[in-house]
């Protein structure tokens, strides 16, 4: 439990500088999630009407869901520059973490599609295993930004340095992704899901649920760099 006291520690004493890393990824993913839900598109609706809704929306569609992913890709890897820089004094601004990153897009894009399926497999296979799958396999960036290995090879370096501390952190993305579940099943059965200011608690927590997780992968590649 250490860990995820001090993940969580390290995140509220750079809370404003985190806040501003995740603000362009957290606008845009607020933007196109409220444009989607304005939509209105259910069941009632015929298949005509609801295409023609689509296209006449696939210009922002578009616009929006390339920018989150370009935005979501690049965060994964900005925040581990951030982590770095912070812990040694000499972080460079949030937007030039959150460049850096996307400078690596691509094979941030591929490790973070090939992460994504694998622990969206395990989340078939009855839930816990996709988050034992997305902690083995969380330090791919890292590998990537720091240590200039393709996806593939980040990967495969991952699965092998969380050997060994498997299971504790499989408790650890449990219990911050378990948070981020909880809160969408809440306001599901609630009726509010839809409502923006769900949709703005629920992107807050999001993130505030996801910057620990992150850190605590990062906390992790250092020790293991400094032991070897």
């Amino acid at each position: 439990m250490q860990q995820f006291y001090s993940s969580i520690s390290f995140c509220v004493r750079h809370v404003g500088y985190l806040f501003i890393l995740c603000l362009p990824v957290m606008t845009v993913e607020l933007a196109l999630a409220h444009l989607v839900m304005s939509m209105g598109i259910d069941s009632s609706m015929s298949d005509s009407a609801s295409l023609e809704l689509i296209t006449s929306l696939s210009g922002q569609l578009f616009v929006l869901g390339t920018l989150s992913l370009i935005l979501s890709v690049g965060l994964s890897g900005g925040a581990m520059i951030a982590f770095k820089g912070l812990a040694l004094g000499n972080a460079p601004s949030p937007y030039q973490a959150l460049f850096l990153g996307i400078k690596k897009f691509f094979p941030l894009l591929l490790g973070n599609l090939l992460h994504s399926l694998a622990y969206g497999i395990g989340f078939i296979m009855l839930v816990f295993p996709g988050f034992y799958l997305y902690a083995r396999l969380g330090l791919f960036p890292l590998y990537i930004m720091f240590g200039e290995k393709g996806a593939f090879d980040a990967l495969g370096e991952s699965w092998q340095a969380t050997d060994e501390f498997g299971t504790k952190l499989f408790l650890l993305t449990t219990a911050l992704m378990g948070i981020q579940i909880l809160f969408g099943l809440v306001g599901g059965m609630a009726g509010i899901d839809s409502g923006l200011g769900f949709l703005v608690l629920a992107t807050l927590l999001k993130y505030a649920a996801t910057m620990p997780l992150f850190y605590l992968f990062f906390s992790l590649y250092q020790s293991l760099n400094t032991a070897s």
